[in-house]
């Protein structure tokens, strides 16, 4: 009795990460993500713009990766194509917009796609305080908890000859 009872304890090891992993290992519980926005880096009259992917959505645009856009100049259609065997499929994420004017110190997002325990990206981007560039910050993280506080962003600014 007690082999079988140690045998079926084994088991039970083994075979419960195969049934956590069944579902991804996510909760069904959404993500809050809060950042604070240093204002005086962009224009006053700009929109902020954030974009959020979800796991499946970067792998799926992981996938996207190897396919390439040609232009027929003949029919004047562009046309993908892709290697491996790699069927092309549209991602779209999430979007959220702020008036740079509205913003007091930080913003707050609601995912209605990210979940707790699966990777995501955050792109916020907007128009640069200097009227002519774009300043943008990127972070590619798994999301750990229901409410993610990004207290550090590395914000780019593109350099373009602006007049």
């Amino acid at each position: 009795m007690k082999k079988y009872i140690c045998s079926l304890f084994i088991l039970f090891l083994v075979f419960i990460p195969v049934w956590v992993e069944c579902d991804g290992g996510y909760s069904g519980e959404v993500v809050t993500f809060v950042m604070p926005i240093p204002v005086e880096i962009f224009s006053q009259n700009a929109i902020l713009r954030v974009r959020l992917w979800n796991n499946e959505q970067l792998e799926i645009s992981e996938k996207n990766s190897t396919c390439a856009v040609s232009y027929n100049a003949k029919t004047r259609t562009e046309e993908i194509h892709c290697s491996g065997g790699v069927e092309y499929q549209e991602v779209t994420p999430e979007e959220f917009m702020f008036p740079v004017g509205e913003i007091n110190a930080s913003i707050e997002v609601r995912s209605a796609t990210v979940r707790v325990g699966e990777k995501y990206r955050l792109l916020i981007s907007g128009l640069s305080n200097d009227n002519c560039n774009s300043t943008s910050a990127d972070v590619r993280e798994a999301a750990n908890s229901e409410t993610i506080i990004i207290a550090e962003l590395s914000w780019r600014t593109t350099t373009m000859a602006c007049p």
